[in-house]
């Protein structure tokens, strides 16, 4: 259990991380990025949790209806406030 408990594996040198997860979650439940963000939180990494009511494990994108969606905008904000990543999507897009 020890090898695969991801947040006993957290280091100081751990990478920033970010975990979106939903509360409905049946294969893995939402305690585990809790206690991954506990982890990371005293090893003093730079984290950010998002745990969202709705959805299912493995929601990927999900739908544009459902908020779990919103994740990959969160996440797009969060890494330009890291400086990890610097373009607005609209300075990506080609000039018309």
């Amino acid at each position: 259990m020890e090898a695969i408990s991801s947040e006993r594996q957290v280091t100081p040198r751990t990478p920033p991380t970010f975990l979106v997860h939903t509360d409905e979650d049946r294969g893995v439940p939402a305690e585990n990025s809790i206690a991954m963000f506990m982890a990371l939180r005293r090893a003093k990494v730079p984290v950010e949790l998002h745990v969202f009511e709705k959805g299912p494990h493995g929601f990927g994108l999900g739908k544009p209806e459902d908020e779990a969606s919103t994740w990959p905008r969160l996440a797009g904000n969060w890494l330009r406030s890291r400086g990890l990543l610097n373009r607005s999507p609209a300075a990506s897009r080609p000039h018309q």
